[in-house]
């Protein structure tokens, strides 16, 4: 799993990267960047994301708010999706909420196994 958390945060950097011609890059570059950033912690330092009170408050809180921006922007998602600019932006919603999600969960098996083998021993 480490292997795609650090596909998913070279991923998204690329993301945040493209933005540099994009009139509204000051919004999606950090977007793409914080959801790298979970990422980048769910693959380096799992136990960090769980312990640290400004990843376990924060990955979570911006998990909720990737999903309402998706929502608020599901609307423009038509048959000719790929020539609206809000519904590709949509889709970036959905993706950095996936890795954010994917990062969370990961991170709290790994930790809560890292947890049960310590007590067993």
């Amino acid at each position: 799993m480490r292997v795609l958390h650090w596909a998913l945060c070279f991923i998204l950097l690329v993301f945040a990267a493209a933005q540099y011609n994009d009139p509204d890059w000051y919004y999606w570059g950090p977007i793409y960047l914080i959801a790298a950033y979970w990422s980048y912690l769910a693959a380096r330092t799992p136990e960090r994301l769980m312990s640290w009170p400004p990843a376990r408050y924060g990955a979570p809180v911006s998990f909720v708010l990737f999903l309402l921006g998706f929502a608020w922007l599901a609307p423009t998602i038509d048959s000719n999706w790929i020539h609206v600019e809000e519904a590709r932006e949509s889709f970036g919603y959905v993706i950095c909420a996936a890795a954010t999600a994917l990062a969370v969960l990961d991170a709290r098996r790994r930790v809560s196994t890292s947890d049960l083998v310590r007590s067993s021993t």
